[in-house]
Formats: C-alpha cells, structure tokens, sequence
C-alpha cells in the first residue's frame, strides 16, 4: 500500500488543529450569546414591570407559570423603583438566578413597599430565547 506524501499529512494535520482550534471559541461565542440575550430579555422584563405594562410581563414567563395567572390584583399595584441587587450569572445548565429590589405603592393604601424578587431564568434551547421559570413578582 503506498504511503501518502509527507506534506499531505502536514496539510491534514494542520487542518484538524485549527478546527480544533476553533472549538473552544465556538462555544464562548454561544455563552457570549446567551449572556447578552440574558441581559436584554431580564431588562425588558424590568422595563414592562417598572411601567406597569402586565399583559407584556407575562410572555417573557415560561408556559408552565402562565397557568391559572390573574393579573387583576396587579391593577392596584404601581412600580416606583427597580434595582438589581445580584446580577445573574450562567450556569453550565444554562440558568440564571437574579435577585431585584422592587419599591412599590399599593393605589388603595397609598404606602410604599418593597419586595426582594428571585427571578429565576432558564435558557430555551429550541427557541433560543430566555424564559423566566420563577413568576411575577408577589407584590
């Protein structure tokens, strides 16, 4: 059987090395991804809390959270502040767990509360979009 040319085998090698290569930086480019998606989706969701926008604040909710949800106590409730206390970081499962302070007025008492919200979020591989797993905030 005739061996192939010397420099054919450094070609080939020199091939799968930077394929190989290019692995890693395959991957942190996905983390990347997920880690801005993350940071827009979860300030898009402040976004339509602090505003009051319910109806909106349901669709970044995981299906699951969804059922059996009445928005109609949220009618008496009015955001007035919202700050991250710990920023979310990625698990290799891809999620996340985010801790905000929500400064509140309930209309009918018309006194200032405030609530520490967990917020749980859980990458979804099939639509490629960050679902939050924890609900709405219990005001």
């Amino acid at each position: 059987m005739p061996r192939p040319p010397r420099s054919a085998l450094l070609l080939l090698i020199a091939a799968l090395s930077v394929t190989l290569a290019e692995l890693p930086g395959c991957a942190r480019m996905q983390k990347d991804k997920q880690a801005s998606a993350l940071l827009s989706t979860a300030d898009a969701y402040r976004e339509t809390l602090r505003w009051g926008y319910w109806d909106a604040a349901v669709e970044f909710l995981h299906p699951d959270a969804q059922k059996e949800l009445d928005l109609s106590p949220l009618a008496n409730v009015r955001v007035t502040g919202i700050e991250v206390v710990r920023a979310a970081s990625i698990t290799p499962e891809s999620t996340a767990v985010r801790l905000v302070r929500i400064d509140f007025v309930l209309e009918d008492e018309q006194r200032v509360k405030q609530v520490l919200d967990r917020q749980e979020w859980r990458w979804d591989e099939q639509h490629k979009v960050w679902l939050l797993h924890s609900g709405l905030p219990q005001f």
